[in-house]
């Protein structure tokens, strides 16, 4: 018993000790020099980018959670960067995987709901920021140039100030204007051994709301944005090795606007029920595990965000083997000529 109080207080000895030297202008002055020096070398040593088609969930949330970005996954290879929407806090996520941003290429958007939407502006400041070399072009459904006219008239200011402060060498002012091309239903892309085809998703009264499918060297990956699993979404994964999809769980939402009723909040429960009709079921997206060969599907834009590890089960009842639940900063390697998908936790 002795021994284990003196160990106790020589800890709360060493704990005031450290406080008081990080008191000490040198002692911080010291740590601040190593600190900054690790971020920077960090920040001069990008994602290493594999062989592979790779996949990475910059945001996983939909409106209803929150702790986690909204919308967002990155499309790398070592050729090709795109984004998948932009949704609220996901850039942050870009910057902590340390993508490559002074790469990238395009913006795609499955639809022009906020949270898909929200930072399209924050990426285009970073890259341009990093040094892209050309304008970014925002892919999208109809309706993307009204997008990307609002996004460049709203922020003309800020282009002309950060010009103005760093300098027109530094900052291209022509590169730090969006460019916009429509992508409806049947639309492709074609970079070099890069395909993207988007395809129609099923978001009521969104209209036109596409996904998108992408190929690469053989290897597939088709991601949903917000949509029922239609006859569509059906021939987008036929043979593709991952899907990421939205994901509702019809249990917890119900659960939930009962709740919200049960306390006066009808409003709440109304908005919650509404969401029901616009969004693919977990047991749905179980049903075309099961029926279709897919390799794997992953659920994002979690509807709602799970708060706990029992709710995040919830969400997998019933699932085969071939399907998980996504968090923030996870990301998926299909390696080029096999069929493995290595799964990264964050």
């Amino acid at each position: 018993m002795k021994k284990k109080l003196l160990i106790v207080i020589g800890l709360v000895i060493l704990a005031v000790a450290a406080r008081m030297l990080g008191n000490v202008p040198a002692i911080q002055d010291m740590l601040v020099e190593r600190g900054t020096t690790a971020v920077a070398r960090q920040s001069a040593t990008p994602q290493s980018v594999s062989e592979s088609l790779n996949v990475y969930v910059c945001g996983s949330a939909s409106p209803l959670g929150m702790g986690r970005a909204q919308a967002c996954i990155a499309i790398l290879t070592p050729e090709h960067f795109y984004l998948i929407d932009s949704g609220a806090g996901s850039t942050d996520n870009i910057n902590r995987l340390r993508l490559p941003t002074s790469r990238l290429q395009g913006l795609l958007l499955t639809h022009f709901h906020s949270d898909h939407i929200a930072e399209i502006y924050e990426v285009n400041l970073g890259s341009w920021v990093n040094g892209r070399p050309e304008p970014l072009k925002v892919y999208g459904p109809t309706g993307v140039e009204e997008i990307v006219e609002a996004v460049n008239a709203g922020y003309r200011l800020d282009r002309i100030y950060r010009v103005g402060h760093h300098g027109a060498d530094l900052l291209a002012p022509e590169t730090g204007v969006l460019q916009h091309r429509i992508l409806n239903s049947g639309s492709t892309i074609e970079d070099g051994d890069l395909k993207i085809t988007a395809y129609s998703a099923e978001h009521p009264p969104i209209e036109p709301a596409v996904g998108y499918r992408i190929e690469y060297r053989g290897r597939s990956v088709v991601v949903s944005g917000d949509s029922n699993v239609t006859d569509l979404t059906k021939q987008a994964v036929d043979g593709a090795d991952l899907l990421l999809h939205d994901a509702l769980s019809l249990p917890v939402v119900n659960t939930l606007a009962t709740s919200f009723r049960e306390a006066g909040l009808a409003r709440q429960a109304k908005i919650i029920t509404d969401v029901i009709d616009y969004h693919a079921s977990t047991d749905t997206l179980v049903t075309l595990a099961q029926e279709s060969n897919v390799g794997m599907v992953a659920y994002y834009h979690l509807v709602p965000v799970p708060p706990s590890a029992i709710v995040a089960d919830m969400f997998l009842r019933g699932a085969p083997d071939n399907i998980v639940l996504t968090e923030d900063l996870m990301w998926f390697e299909l390696p080029v000529g096999s069929r493995d998908i290595v799964v990264h936790e964050p």
